[in-house]
């Protein structure tokens, strides 16, 4: 991978005040036009720490958020996709004039397309990596979701401890194409050691698994068609179960006219982290024909 883990820091952390704290980290030039990321499900911010430096060289102001109950974010009674929407909605509000450049991955790339359709005065453009469509259909069986997701709720859970290789090795498990030492380096900025010497992800047990969303996959896929703002749309060449989106053909049906498609011949799930240069020249190339977001404003405008 092009960006060494820990050759290019984090430029700062701070926290925005949205209905619960959120950590927000970034990295490049406060002066330079921002773009922002959103993390997928079970993910943190500096999961981007190999791709956003990447977009920061390329003349852009890069921010993210660890979303509630993930990383070092505040963490919430409930956590269901409405509260998230809501989170993100707040968070760019509190970035001041947009309309703002986002970046989702999985699920970020659904919470994106969910806020531009929602608010498109926020969002001026979407590139959504491998993250397009929400799971559940009209076919499932509602009930029995929700029973399932109370009965987890019931039991309460905490994320598994382990020693630091073995985190790493977990992780690997859903993104094999991954090499070892990044792994190492996602346990060191989100995970947290125990007194035992263990350590466990920085996220809440609670939210996981996520309460049904209100809207099947059905309704989720008909958002793609109905966007306004510019789309790339990079789309995973391997297929993983991890990632449950629509097909590229199925895609090229559901995204608005004038979208651009990308299908990423090796790359999987995690293309952002395996190929972070790949992913990176496909982003800017995009940006770059479009108008730049203004800088940011509030506790983000300086260092």
């Amino acid at each position: 991978m092009g960006a060494v883990p820990g050759n290019d820091p984090v430029v700062r952390t701070t926290t925005v005040a949205t209905p619960i704290p959120l950590t927000v980290h970034a990295w490049g030039r406060p002066g330079d036009p921002p773009v922002v990321l959103v993390h997928g499900g079970g993910d943190f911010a500096r999961s981007f720490d190999g791709f956003a430096p990447l977009l920061a060289h390329g003349g852009h102001h890069v921010v993210s958020w660890d979303q509630r109950g993930h990383g070092d974010s505040a963490r919430a009674e409930l956590y269901v996709w409405a509260a998230d929407v809501r989170d993100t909605i707040r968070f760019l509000e509190a970035l001041g004039d947009g309309p703002h450049h986002l970046v989702g991955h999985s699920k970020g790339g659904v919470l994106a397309i969910e806020v531009a359709a929602a608010r498109p005065d926020l969002v001026a453009s979407l590139t959504l990596i491998d993250g397009f469509a929400r799971r559940w259909s009209v076919e499932d069986d509602v009930v029995a979701t929700m029973t399932r997701w109370l009965d987890a709720r019931r039991r309460g859970r905490s994320p598994r401890p382990g020693t630091r290789d073995e985190l790493a090795d977990r992780r690997a498990a859903t993104s094999p194409r991954v090499d070892a030492g990044w792994q190492r380096h996602l346990v060191d900025v989100g995970a947290v050691r125990d007194d035992d010497g263990t350590y466990r992800w920085k996220i809440d047990g609670a939210a996981f698994p996520y309460a049904p969303h209100p809207s099947p996959i059905e309704h989720s896929r008909t958002l793609l068609g109905a966007l306004t703002c510019p789309v790339l749309a990079l789309v995973a060449g391997v297929a993983e179960p991890i990632a449950g989106q629509p097909t590229v053909d199925d895609l090229r049906r559901l995204l608005p006219p004038g979208a651009r498609l990308v299908e990423l011949d090796g790359l999987g799930h995690f293309a952002h982290v395996e190929d972070p240069d790949r992913v990176a020249d496909l982003t800017l190339g995009f940006l770059a024909d479009l108008p730049p977001s203004p800088p940011l404003g509030g506790d983000l405008s300086s260092g």
